[in-house]
């Protein structure tokens, strides 16, 4: 039985020591999956942050096209209508000065001429009456060409407004293709940045999946590691008791022994033998001498 119990407790130390190992191996490694969980948290939420930066450029970019669409298709609109009215201006123009049977400057240098003769010449009253009407045909056909220069004048602040209007929707355009471009980098890098937050969290998922199937193991090793202390005590104190009940009957035995040696000297004395020193010994410690 105290053999049995001497095996089973070298076998228990064994157990209890590779236990402790173990757990505290696993603890390890516990620790070490969580700085890792812990490390691509932190990475996912600092990509997270950069997704959330470019999404919110990209909304910004995307707000721009908008407001430079609508002022580009508003200054389109007031183009189109200009054109239409430089038209429609160069065309009655055009007709006015048909009219005319030379440019403003002429008739009005004919008017001069004409009216220089009604003032310094002695003309008779025929002469006269047809140099009025002259100068009353030239001038009514003066102030057609005047009509004509001024509807030319107009066509031609009209096609410079044409041109600025032209410019300035194409400059908007421009600034439409440009942020769509921008918007476009953007939503590229905000995707790129949501792919990298599923490579990490899944990595820091697998992170922590191992982290407490590790734990778990960790907790069952410990388990059974307080298992195998316990009955490392239990098998410590039964061996304990089991040297204490052999040392007191190895002392039962030896004092049996020494009783006999006594009952022995005794009867030798009483039938007035020789003693030994060892039974006169006994003898005397006894108080039966």
């Amino acid at each position: 039985m105290a053999e049995e119990s001497v095996l089973r407790l070298a076998e228990t130390s064994r157990l209890t020591s590779t236990l402790r190992e173990k757990r505290d191996e696993l603890n390890t490694e516990a620790q070490q999956l969580v700085k890792e969980r812990d490390s691509l948290n932190a990475q996912v939420a600092e990509w997270l942050s950069k997704a959330r930066d470019h999404r919110e450029k990209r909304d910004e970019y995307n707000q721009k096209v908008s407001e430079f669409k609508a002022e580009r298709d508003e200054i389109y609109s007031k183009l189109k209508g200009r054109v239409e009215d430089h038209q429609d201006t160069e065309g009655e123009a055009e007709e006015i000065q048909k009219k005319t049977s030379a440019p403003s400057h002429v008739l009005r240098r004919k008017v001069r001429e004409l009216d220089w003769s009604l003032q310094t010449q002695v003309l008779d009253l025929k002469r006269e009456r047809e140099i009025i009407e002259q100068i009353a045909e030239l001038e009514e056909e003066l102030k057609i060409a005047e009509d004509a220069a001024a509807m030319r004048k107009e066509s031609a602040k009209a096609r410079s407004e044409i041109e600025d209007l032209r410019l300035l929707m194409n400059a908007h355009h421009n600034s439409v293709l440009e942020f769509a471009r921008l918007s476009q980098e953007e939503n590229q890098l905000m995707i790129e940045a949501y792919a990298e937050v599923d490579t990490l969290r899944k990595r820091a998922d697998e992170a922590h999946r191992r982290y407490l199937e590790t734990r778990r193991e960790a907790d069952e090793t410990h388990r059974r590691f307080i298992e195998a202390k316990q009955e490392n005590s239990r098998l410590r104190k039964e061996l304990g008791e089991i040297r204490v009940r052999r040392r007191v009957e190895k002392l039962q035995e030896l004092e049996d022994r020494l009783e006999e040696k006594v009952a022995i000297a005794l009867e030798k004395f009483k039938r007035g033998e020789r003693l030994t020193m060892e039974e006169f010994s006994l003898l005397m410690k006894r108080g039966l001498l």
